[in-house]
């Protein structure tokens, strides 16, 4: 008798196991709200302080923003995601007087927007542009990952890591999770079998992690701008009115360089 209960009890916790993998709950759609750490110091003395052709008014320029300056830039964003699609955009928030002293040399835009629809396979990204704006539409830039043995609970949700190349040269560390089953991640960051809720970009001393998850069942908008004139362009023709107007004074390889840190 006792073998019997003890052989139904057995089947029993079979099928709820079973049950529960059945029924197992993956969403498609939510907000996930980041935090960006962009560890100013650092990036300047090795990018600006360490070159010995540095000019002098340059160097007056970085001096003061590491005198002056913070030592780590923290801004709040936020990634919408719902099916195929992903929003990402700033929070808009009153920063301390002193992030404008380091604002120019900041190697990522703080006040763009980036779209990505994956059926499509293509985004949409709101740049500014002086006092106007810039719209750039192009197929998404491909990203080569590979997987690694190391996981990260963000957020409560285990992530598993991955190292990847991004605009052929950019190496980024990249955490995913599983269980939201959403290509893509901040910015242009895309490309793993789960929605990436952690990055590090080391040549940029950016880290940037999800505090925040809230499952919701909005759509996502890809109206970037309410400005009719701001007519959408591809990523050539972005590239090419940068380099003829605000970058003109620049070398190719400035230019090449200040280019990846805009279209991060």
């Amino acid at each position: 008798m006792r073998k019997q209960i003890i052989l139904v009890m057995w089947f029993v916790c079979l099928s709820v196991t079973a049950i529960q993998a059945q029924h197992a709950f993956f969403p498609s759609s939510g907000t996930v709200t980041f935090e960006r750490k962009f560890h100013v110091q650092n990036y300047l003395k090795r990018t600006y302080l360490s070159k010995p052709d540095l000019d002098t008014w340059d160097k007056l320029g970085v001096d003061n923003a590491v005198k002056n300056g913070p030592v780590e830039v923290i801004t709040h964003h936020t990634l919408k995601f719902y099916d195929q699609e992903t929003l990402f955009e700033t929070v808009e928030e009153d920063y301390p007087a002193n992030y404008r002293n380091v604002s120019w040399y900041n190697p990522a835009l703080t006040d763009s927007k980036t779209y990505m629809n994956f059926k499509k396979g293509e985004f949409t990204k709101l740049l500014p542009f002086g006092d106007e704006q810039l719209l750039m539409k192009d197929s998404l830039p491909a990203v080569k990952w590979k997987y690694t043995d190391e996981y990260r609970n963000i957020a409560g949700y285990d992530c598993r890591r991955a190292n990847g190349i991004i605009q052929d040269s950019i190496y980024v560390v990249a955490f995913f999770a599983g269980q939201i089953p959403i290509a893509g991640g901040p910015e242009l960051i895309h490309g793993l079998p789960g929605l990436i809720l952690g990055i590090s970009v080391p040549s940029m001393n950016i880290n940037m992690f999800a505090t925040k998850i809230e499952l919701t069942n909005a759509p996502v908008s890809n109206v970037l701008t309410k400005k009719k004139k701001v007519v959408a362009e591809s990523k050539a023709e972005i590239i090419k009115k940068m380099k003829d107007t605000v970058y003109d004074w620049m070398d190719d390889k400035d230019f090449k360089k200040r280019l990846q840190n805009v279209l991060f």
